[in-house]
């Protein structure tokens, strides 16, 4: 997909960070987009910071866990616009925290897989038959994350689970989407670390679905984190990926996705010695 202009985009999670930044993207390629965010305050003023720089914009609240809300979202999109071309399963949460896997509450992987694994899942089912059905070039671009490439860090194993949940759902959708020739792409999005309020937004959701529940951490800064990146980054090749035709459109340093390579070379050795000897 080379062309942006006078189409239709719409994103989960766009009220902020990533979603924001490629929702605001897509309008200045001359996108239409859709905007959906759980949060009607954020969303609301997203929706305005993007149409007084001269978008078109609808803007939809939606929650991603809710397979019901989704199928919302595609209705009103393909009842206003009749179309889209770039669906953005953006939408996610995360926690950093000092327990161990057996240590996260059932609770807790609940919530977070809701969010990041059946959120992509819903918007799978609820936009893709319909994109498949209008017979346009268009692209799926589901956000993951490193952590759905690297091998898993202690304290984080409900969003590594979801991240990488995440990686194999898309390339499987890529596989399906190309053996029926459809004109429809696939994309991961596999960012590092990147200068947005996430942690701040997972605080406020997780403590709206759990009410009794309160982050065992303080929300992590991520404007300390090393080799930061801005969402604007993320936008910018998340453009230039969907152009290229990339499954994989990862956003970081090299030096980002050293422990990536390091998993995949430990791979390389298990496998070579799982391999029958020859006789």
């Amino acid at each position: 997909m080379q062309e942006f202009r006078g189409r239709v985009a719409a994103v989960t999670g766009a009220a902020n960070g990533i979603g924001f930044a490629l929702a605001e993207r897509f309008a200045r390629e001359g996108m239409r987009v859709a905007l959906a965010d759980v949060h009607q305050p954020s969303l609301d003023a997203a929706a305005e910071r993007l149409r007084s720089a001269g978008a078109t914009v609808l803007a939809h609240q939606t929650d991603v866990a809710d397979a019901a809300s989704v199928e919302a979202l595609a209705e009103r999109v393909y009842q206003e616009w009749g179309a889209v071309h770039v669906l953005c399963n953006n939408a996610g949460v995360g926690t950093v925290t000092t327990d161990r896997a057996w240590e996260h509450s059932p609770e807790t992987w609940r919530w977070l897989l809701n969010i990041n694994l059946f959120g992509v899942i819903h918007g799978i089912h609820a936009f893709v038959p319909r994109m498949r059905e209008g017979g346009q070039e268009g692209q799926i671009l589901n956000t993951a994350s490193s952590a759905g490439l690297n091998p898993g860090v202690a304290g984080m194993a409900p969003y590594s689970a979801s991240k990488h949940a995440v990686v194999a759902i898309t390339e499987s959708l890529a596989a399906e989407l190309k053996a029926e020739g459809a004109a429809l792409r696939a994309s991961v999005l596999c960012p590092t670390w990147v200068n947005t309020d996430m942690g701040i937004h997972s605080e406020r959701e997780r403590s709206r679905i759990m009410r009794d529940a309160a982050m065992p951490v303080p929300p992590l800064a991520m404007s300390s984190m090393p080799g930061v990146m801005e969402p604007s980054t993320v936008a910018q090749a998340v453009i230039e990926g969907i152009r290229g035709e990339q499954l994989y459109i990862l956003a970081g340093s090299a030096e980002s996705f050293e422990r990536m390579v390091l998993r995949h070379r430990q791979l390389e050795e298990a496998a070579g010695k799982a391999a029958p000897k020859a006789k």
